[in-house]
């Protein structure tokens, strides 16, 4: 498990808009929210069964004056930053833990959250590559904007292939263990509902119909063609 954004935080990069969000995280300052995040992120991955690495990229909020506003956290892509995304893919693939073979698994981009565009336009040049790359649903955001899914991919075009449907019951209850580890976020993101897990469930039911809970992939393209 891939932590893209994980930077260390000095006080200097705690803006407005950061303050703000820190609060609605109930965290009080830099070292603070580092320290909650890695915490959190290392639970989940006890959860998962799974290692964690964590990168040195700080959050959007934290990037300087790019973005300050809901709006533009969740709008388009900074066109300075849209390099970032090589140097990216060539540092994930420097990874000690990194083999020949070796899928990528990257946000599908639904919400629009900045980060998560950035990380799929990673997925794209590691696409590029010879590797394979698929896209995730992000979670919650298909699940309390369905008509997202469509409006990003119209967005990508042939950037993703047929989505492959992969039933999960067996990993299911993992899944919402990990997620449950994310103690300073769920109620964030998930303050649509009063129950997380029966949310998370049904959707993965809905998605999965006759297969049983389910999750949809997109395969990645890379740019200037298709694999």
């Amino acid at each position: 498990m891939v932590t893209v954004f994980a930077g260390e935080l000095v006080d200097e990069m705690i803006g407005e808009f950061a303050a703000w969000k820190h609060a609605r995280w109930k965290v009080k300052d830099a070292e603070q929210v580092l320290a909650v995040r890695r915490a959190e992120d290392a639970e989940a991955a006890r959860a998962l069964g799974s290692s964690v690495r964590w990168l040195g990229l700080p959050d959007a909020i934290y990037r300087g004056e790019r973005y300050q506003s809901d709006p533009e956290l969740f709008g388009a892509l900074k066109p300075e930053e849209r390099e970032l995304a090589a140097h990216l893919a060539e540092e994930i693939r420097q990874l000690p833990e990194w083999r020949q073979g070796t899928q990528v698994y990257v946000p599908l981009g639904i919400g629009s959250h900045v980060d998560h565009q950035l990380v799929f336009e990673t997925g794209r040049h590691l696409a590029a590559a010879g590797v394979k790359v698929y896209a995730y649903e992000d979670c919650p955001y298909a699940i309390h904007t369905p008509a997202g899914v469509e409006a990003r991919l119209t967005i990508l075009g042939d950037a993703v292939g047929e989505p492959v449907i992969v039933p999960i019951a067996k990993t299911l209850q993992k899944r919402l263990d990990s997620i449950a580890c994310y103690r300073s976020q769920v109620p964030v993101i998930f303050r649509f509902t009063s129950d997380f897990r029966k949310t998370v469930t049904d959707f993965a039911l809905e998605t999965g119909s006759n297969l049983g809970p389910a999750e949809r992939f997109w395969p990645v393209h890379p740019h200037g063609g298709q694999r």
